[in-house]
């Protein structure tokens, strides 16, 4: 499937494949470094969930009618 008008990848499959070409076209020492800042930005992310604020469904809302 090629890209949609505008040259972007559409959905799950496109984004994949456009990801793919991507680290084809990096040196194994630029993908190496990639890695590396992607797995420190994750470490970075890791555990955040646990101190935002709980979302409530409505029909946990207290203040609901």
């Amino acid at each position: 499937m090629a890209p949609e008008e505008g040259g972007f990848p559409r959905g799950y499959d496109g984004h994949r494949r456009d990801q793919a070409r991507m680290g084809l076209r990096l040196t194994p020492l630029q993908r190496l470094r990639w890695l590396e800042e992607t797995m420190d930005a994750l470490r970075r992310w890791r555990g955040l969930a646990r101190h935002a604020p709980s979302a409530r469904l409505p029909e946990e809302d207290p203040n609901a009618p």
